[in-house]
């Protein structure tokens, strides 16, 4: 019996280099493959990594540390990850970055294991690289070049990337073979192209409300610097996004004489704007609360650091 796991992680930030530094994991995802067939065997866990968030790493997640107060921290989660991944074939997309935190939480803990030791590791941006040299080998891509319906991953997920990595690498990988040979018959010959099983659907995880309006923002604010057309008045543009017209709206351009202070004034103006036009009261009450818990939570981090507390 094959048995793989593909895995994925999500992080509080990461070192100029790409290393962990002071770095933590925030959210782990599993997914396992028993003889290429996805299982629907998979592991998910939020983890409060007492510290904060660092403001890039959120944008691209999407976790604010307001989601992470109430949730157990790596240790408390620690077994049942070693449990399930031991002795497998362990599937990571960039397996460099995810191993080196991994390998910082098991040193955290005093554990005489490494993930090595734990699993043999496959790096599937590796094995991409080789398999299609002259494709990109990030998980959009390759989730485009094998027709894998990834249209929910706004952000980046854990356990939703781990369960896309599982469908790229079976069909990166030949899809499920035949076992009935027949005469004069090639290997590659009785290899088909995987699919997903007729009416299976990636499960649509809960968001938090905290999380959904945090993704609002997020997505307001990348929508502001992507200029989509030019507009009708000549030398303008409307800025927006690509995933809906709700978040279209004026570019913004610094004028010549402009200050910083002064431009990004009006880009907050229209960001408040834009966001009364999408979200509630309440929503907007809620927003409020987590921008608010994540600067002090920022804050109480840079107190530290320099000493002050």
């Amino acid at each position: 019996m094959l048995r793989q796991v593909a895995l994925d992680t999500e992080t509080t930030g990461k070192n100029d280099d790409g290393t962990p530094g002071e770095h933590r994991i925030i959210e782990v995802g599993c997914v396992e493959i028993v003889d290429r067939r996805i299982t629907g065997r998979q592991l998910r866990f939020l983890i409060n990594p007492d510290r904060p968030i660092d403001p890039e790493a959120q944008r691209v997640h999407g976790i604010s540390s307001e989601m992470l107060a109430d949730k157990p921290h790596f240790a408390d989660i620690a077994p049942q990850l070693i449990d399930f991944i031991r002795g497998s074939e362990l599937l990571i997309h960039n397996a460099r970055f995810d191993t080196a935190f991994l390998d910082k939480e098991w040193t955290l803990l005093r554990l005489p294991e490494r993930t090595a030791d734990l699993c043999q590791i496959v790096d599937t941006v590796a094995l991409a690289r080789k398999i299609n040299p002259n494709n990109q080998a990030n998980l959009d891509n390759l989730c485009r070049v094998y027709e894998i319906d990834n249209s929910r991953r706004t952000q980046h997920g854990a356990l939703l990337d781990a369960q896309l990595l599982a469908e790229v690498y079976l069909a990166m990988t030949g899809g499920q073979a035949s076992l009935q040979f027949e005469e004069g018959a090639s290997v590659q010959g009785m290899v088909r192209r995987w699919q997903r099983p007729q009416g299976a659907k990636l499960p649509c995880m809960r968001v938090e409300h905290a999380r959904h309006v945090k993704h609002v923002e997020t997505l307001m604010k990348l929508a502001q610097g992507h200029k989509l057309r030019p507009a009708d008045e000549e030398g303008a543009f409307i800025a927006g996004s690509d995933w809906s017209a709700d978040f279209d709206m004026p570019y913004l351009a610094k004028g010549k004489e402009e200050g910083k202070k002064d431009y990004a004034k009006r880009l907050q103006a229209q960001l408040q704007e834009r966001l009364g036009a999408l979200l509630s009261s309440e929503d907007l009450s809620v927003l409020a609360e987590v921008n608010a818990a994540d600067k002090k939570a920022h804050q109480e981090w840079e107190d530290r650091v320099n000493h002050k507390v």
